[in-house]
């Protein structure tokens, strides 16, 4: 069975970019996986005013209505444009949806395949937030300024949990065709369990892959910036992650590696909670 990326394509309040659309056609090219784009057209709810005011809000809400169908043609265009001298063929979902519910209806639409490619910025942190809790599905995240490469190397920020195992099983559809893994711990954030982490590295090993044992210290960066930076300085393509260890208040409160994720991605990262 193929797989299947599914690509959320926001029209309003901001557009999404062309180059995560550049992006998600070649992730899903390599990988002979299916892409579907769901592209939405806003509906702003009328609003009755009980009192006069300066804000003509019919106007409005017909010219934010405008831009989110101009904003979907030009996507579009771009899929069309991109795809036009491939032979792929990227399927897109048009559906109709009264804002602010579009998120909530993204990860609906994301439950039925499995992954969602969005691009790491602060403008998509919560379509992003919202997929990775609702969606049960991971996410593959691409850096705002990424311009898609192969993924021949994957490395794997490991720390034990069941957020990180999950990630991995969710990345096996790249790991299948990948030629080195790096195993990646931080070993002065929080305590790992040495003989768990040698057993991942020997599974891995005995699956057939080349796999790199790679322990580091943070010293004074964050944990996102550690691994972040030990995967880039070993060339790697995809980095694999567990989102969401703590839990989601915790992180807002206390920062945490996923949310600096979210909008800090220096290279691709698949999330999985």
């Amino acid at each position: 069975m193929k797989p299947q990326f599914h690509l959320p394509l926001s029209t309003y309040p901001d557009a999404s970019s062309f180059a995560i659309i550049d992006n998600a056609i070649g992730l899903a090219r390599q990988n002979d996986a299916d892409l579907v784009a769901s592209i939405p057209q806003m509906r702003i709810p009328q609003v009755h005013q009980p009192f006069p005011t300066l804000i003509d809000v019919d106007t409005w809400r017909e010219q934010a209505e405008r831009y989110s169908r101009d904003s979907g043609t030009s996507l579009r265009e771009h899929v069309a444009d991109a795809i036009s001298e491939t032979g792929f063929e990227v399927r897109i979902h048009g559906f109709e949806v009264r804002e602010p519910f579009v998120y909530e209806r993204f990860s609906e639409i994301a439950k039925c395949y499995d992954l969602s490619i969005v691009e790491a910025s602060e403008l998509s942190r919560q379509l992003s937030e919202t997929l990775l809790f609702g969606s049960g599905r991971p996410l593959v995240l691409f850096p705002a300024t990424s311009v898609y490469s192969r993924v021949d190397t994957i490395a794997v920020a490991w720390d034990g949990s069941a957020t990180a195992a999950r990630a991995l099983s969710c990345a096996r559809v790249f790991i299948e065709r990948a030629i080195k893994v790096q195993v990646i711990s931080i070993t002065d954030d929080k305590e790992i369990d040495e003989a768990n982490r040698a057993l991942l590295i020997s599974s891995l090993k005995h699956a057939g892959l080349d796999v790199d044992d790679v322990a580091i210290q943070a010293g004074g960066e964050t944990a996102t910036a550690a691994i972040q930076s030990a995967a880039l300085e070993r060339k790697a393509d995809l980095l694999v992650a567990g989102g969401f260890g703590h839990s989601r208040l915790r992180e807002f409160i206390l920062g945490g590696v996923t949310r600096e994720l979210l909008v800090k991605a220096e290279l691709p990262v698949l999330l999985a909670h």
